[in-house]
């Protein structure tokens, strides 16, 4: 509602036309009852400034509104607000966000990368999980797992180079991975609500092929969004600018309308530095607000 007094300049300008067509009308009505010889010249002018009074007040008003630049009934866009300068305007009111993509990282946001839990379950007590957590996870040979430029055996061989001792337990650990990632039950309902609400919602993760096949729920969520990259399919993988110009350009993408979502701070930086919008995952609560904030508003 706007709640703005109407300039005094403009109810004098309609009062004194409304005072003078009411006044011309009484004049009119005497006349006609006196049998006035002048009543039909008085109604001629009467019909005339009741077209034209308006027109003169109508031109008034658009004279006023083109020099100041106020908004009037005259105006173009009498129904708009004034423009008023940036500096008059409140910060939220600045907001000009055109976010239209979210995308998602999977490990640690769509899903729990759970290794260490995953090694537990194997049996291996807490100093030899950790130790094979050095040799294989914590390394950057796990890149090259979710690079994909390797198979299975080439990927194990190679954590077993960096621990030759426990090669038998890093065989073990690693012959099946089924429960490496654990589903979050937020997962789904994000993701529609977030479309309900009009967003493409996509992915964008390392994550290697074995790991997607031993974990079929997987599939459950990635059949509902819009597409993506794994980077096993492409051979890329973050924070190399590549994968997210490919994800650019393969979604006909423009990075300053894209939110990326990642529970890494390089994976952020990185897509920051192509353009995009960068939120590092810490909890659901915080996430919400920072979209929020980006004007992402949806419903879950």
């Amino acid at each position: 509602m706007n709640n703005e007094k109407t300039p005094v300049f403009k109810r004098v300008i309609a009062l004194l036309g409304v005072v003078l067509l009411v006044g011309m009308y009484i004049v009119l009505l005497i006349q006609g009852l006196t049998g006035s010889a002048e009543t039909f010249n008085t109604f001629i002018m009467c019909a005339a400034a009741t077209v034209a009074i308006p027109i003169a007040i109508w031109l008034i008003l658009w004279a006023y509104s083109a020099i100041t630049g106020t908004r009037t009934i005259a105006s173009a866009d009498p129904y708009g607000k004034n423009d008023v300068s940036s500096k008059d305007v409140d910060a939220s009111e600045k907001t000009d966000n055109k976010i239209s993509t979210v995308i998602f990282d999977i490990g640690g946001v769509l899903v729990d990368f759970c290794w260490d839990d995953f090694l537990r379950n194997k049996g291996f007590d807490e100093a030899m999980v950790q130790r094979i957590g050095d040799a294989s996870v914590r390394t950057s040979d796990w890149d090259e797992f979710d690079r994909g430029v390797l198979d299975t055996k080439g990927i194990i061989d190679g954590f077993v180079k960096n621990d030759p001792e426990i090669e038998d337990e890093i065989r073990k650990g690693f012959d099946d991975l089924s429960g490496l990632l654990k589903k979050r039950e937020r997962t789904i309902p994000w993701i529609k609500a977030l479309k309900k609400a009009g967003y493409r919602v996509l992915v964008l993760s390392n994550f290697s092929k074995q790991a997607l096949e031993a974990n079929p729920f997987m599939n459950e969520f990635l059949d509902e969004v819009d597409g993506g990259i794994l980077s096993y399919r492409d051979k890329v993988i973050k924070p190399d600018p590549a994968i997210y110009k490919l994800i650019m350009e393969r979604y006909d993408l423009k990075p300053e309308e894209c939110v990326f979502i990642d529970d890494m701070q390089r994976n952020i930086d990185a897509a920051k530095n192509v353009g995009m919008n960068g939120i590092v995952f810490s909890d659901y609560d915080q996430v919400d607000r920072e979209l929020a904030e980006l004007g992402v508003v949806y419903e879950i």
